[in-house]
């Protein structure tokens, strides 16, 4: 009897078991297998580790400085899973915004049931979770993981107060039929949440589709009553605060900080720490690959007839995945990741138009039909191009190239073959479980040697080779990448006093200019740092003779380290920044007591510019 159920259970719940698999094996399959190699996940790793190592739970100190950029909430779950777990490598790292995409990718599954019933929540999860982009970013640790899964939360709960409980695509206008008021309090929390993980931007996210979403349903004031809560309003606010204030006590200057952080996005700072990008609508169109034709037919979707008879239920998710892109594409810095919170919304959209267009084209339709075998043939060919690119780039990974390949064509002829036999929403499982079974393919055998350019573990060997087992300290100048404090364990990186900024060079730049003391003149600027340096050189009590410092920053200064330094290892050809280990020369006391006195004088010249 038991197996009996067990098994009428599973052939019910065989396509929602299906889905969990594919989401839990794509996200979380050989997870700690490649080593940190994106600036933003070495930067979270670095925090992680300085919060267990040295108990900074409420501002993480990385490079000898305070790291107010960014909310704690991705970094205190990594941290507490270091000390749970007792390990602190990739995995623990990077499992917050992989169990993150696990639960988008069922939250995304439930709205999609609720949108258009059963097939559009399986289409729209599968669609999810093999969407290429949202599995690189899901995989590398950061903030932008966790934020997906508070925005779509949000929207989650919203919709189920706005809607209740009821599914499929003729749903009534918000407000008939309300769901639990318990619902608001989750929509608040999961906004407390999210402003906890990446700052006010959640609240953007979310207000671009709630409020539009009810004034295009003429349901504002009702739909606004309802979500309405003081209660979750109260915890919303306690969630947001609990850690700002608290540093703002501490440290008062992160006001600023986080003002200019806003504002460099924005282009209201004054101070860019990046160059102008392309329109993030411009690069939209890779990121929801190989979903692209299925968003591509959703975004004129309200416009149409058949899109005018759904309304107002089709504006929700357009809303999410569209006015998001368009106030994105106004700010004058938008990475690609600030929009991996609205790629839930993509797959939503990609999910219900599948469903549509594998119902209409077994009707007969030409065009939807079309469209269908468009996208199983761009996939195949793509799977054969994979072995023929790889080999000429990396010739030893041709084997694995040809796995790869073979397993995205039987993910292709599987679908097809599946929608010929009258599935729907399930259709996509063969292309998704192909997607999963490449994910691994990809970070067992292909990853590690394509990012082995960007990882500082090879650096992290060749210092303890180098550098002498009693000399604990090295030093380094200005800044490094965060990688090297993760691979780095058993020596102590310093920073060359006076080198480092206060908070980020944006914010020092902006506080001096402020103040009076900037001096526009590059070359002052790089004399001043050859000075903070050549200080340090010529002090007798310095605890080390070992420096790290950036390529390109040498290059000023090697001239003037001529005779009082020894490269000791230069790094070339990295898709990083390239470091150069020195080794401080001895030198008489008199040459270094004249050393000292010149850079005296020139700090007590009014021309030389003030730190």
């Amino acid at each position: 009897m038991p197996l009996r159920r067990l098994s009428r259970w599973i052939r019910s719940r065989g396509p929602e078991l299906v889905l969990a698999v594919a989401s839990l094996a794509t996200f979380l399959g050989l997870l700690g297998a490649v080593d940190l190699w994106g600036k933003r996940e070495q930067r979270a790793a670095a925090e992680a580790l300085d919060t267990v190592e040295h108990g900074h739970w409420l501002i993480a100190d990385i490079q000898s400085r305070p790291r107010l950029e960014k909310p704690p909430l991705p970094r205190w779950v990594s941290a507490s899973l270091m000390l749970v777990s007792g390990r602190s490598d990739e995995l623990m790292v990077r499992l917050p915004s992989a169990l993150s995409a696990v639960g988008v990718t069922l939250l995304v599954y439930g709205l999609g049931r609720r949108l258009g019933g059963r097939p559009v929540g399986l289409a729209a999860g599968l669609a999810y979770c093999s969407t290429f982009y949202v599995i690189t970013e899901h995989r590398q640790a950061g903030n932008d993981g966790p934020l997906a899964l508070f925005t779509t939360l949000a929207l989650y709960a919203a919709w189920r107060r706005l809607h209740g409980d009821r599914e499929g695509a003729d749903l009534a206008a918000p407000a008939d039929d309300p769901g639990s008021s318990r619902w608001t309090l989750a929509l608040y929390a999961a906004l407390g949440l999210g402003f906890l993980t990446k700052g006010p931007v959640i609240l953007v996210l979310v207000g671009l589709t709630v409020l539009p979403y009810l004034a295009l349903a003429r349901r504002f004031g009702p739909g606004m009553r309802l979500l309405a809560d003081w209660r979750g309003i109260a915890l919303m606010l306690g969630l947001c605060l609990c850690w700002p204030v608290p540093v703002v006590l501490a440290r008062f200057d992160a006001l600023s900080v986080w003002w200019l952080e806003i504002g460099q996005k924005v282009g209201s700072a004054g101070v860019t720490h990046h160059s102008r990008r392309t329109p993030l609508a411009a690069e939209w169109f890779w990121m929801a690959m190989p979903w692209t034709p299925l968003a591509l037919v959703a975004l004129a979707l309200p416009f149409t007839k058949r899109g005018r008879s759904a309304r107002p239920t089709i504006w929700f998710a357009w809303l999410w995945a569209f006015a998001n892109l368009l106030m994105f594409s106004t700010w004058s810095v938008a990475k690609p990741n600030y929009y991996v919170p609205c790629l839930p919304a993509v797959a939503l959209l990609a999910g219900s138009e599948w469903v549509r267009l594998a119902r209409a084209a077994r009707g007969g339709a030409f065009g939807p039909r079309l469209l269908l075998q468009s996208i199983w043939v761009v996939l195949f060919v793509v799977a054969c191009a994979a072995p023929v690119v790889l080999s000429q780039r990396v010739p030893e990974l041709v084997g694995p190239a040809i796995a790869l390949a073979v397993v995205v064509g039987l993910g292709v002829f599987g679908s097809a073959w599946a929608w010929r036999r009258g599935v729907e929403g399930m259709a996509l499982a063969p292309i998704a479980g192909a997607v999963s079974c490449s994910v691994l393919i990809i970070y067992g055998a292909i990853a590690r040697p394509v990012v082995s350019d960007q990882s500082h573990r090879p650096l992290a060997a060749t210092i303890n080779q180098i550098v002498p087992d009693d000399q604990s300290t090295v030093m380094f100048f200005h800044e490094l990448d965060e990688g090297l404090w993760f691979y780095l364990r058993n020596r102590d990186l310093a920073p060359v006093p006076g080198s480092q900024p206060d908070t980020n060079d944006a914010h020092d730049l902006l506080m001096e200019a402020r103040r009076g003391e900037l001096n526009p003149d590059p070359r002052l600027r790089i004399q001043r740092d050859l000075d903070i340096l050549l200080g340090w050189i010529a002090d007798p009590d310095r605890s080390t003779s070992y420096v790290l410092i950036r390529d390109r920053v040498y290059d000023h200064f090697s001239p003037a380290l001529q005779g009082k330094v020894t490269e000791l290892y230069r790094e070339a050809d990295l898709e990083r920044n390239e470091l150069i280990l020195l080794r401080v020369d001895p030198v008489s006391e008199l040459a270094s007591a004249a050393t000292a006195e010149h850079i005296e004088g020139r700090r007590g010249d009014p021309s030389h510019p003030r730190r």
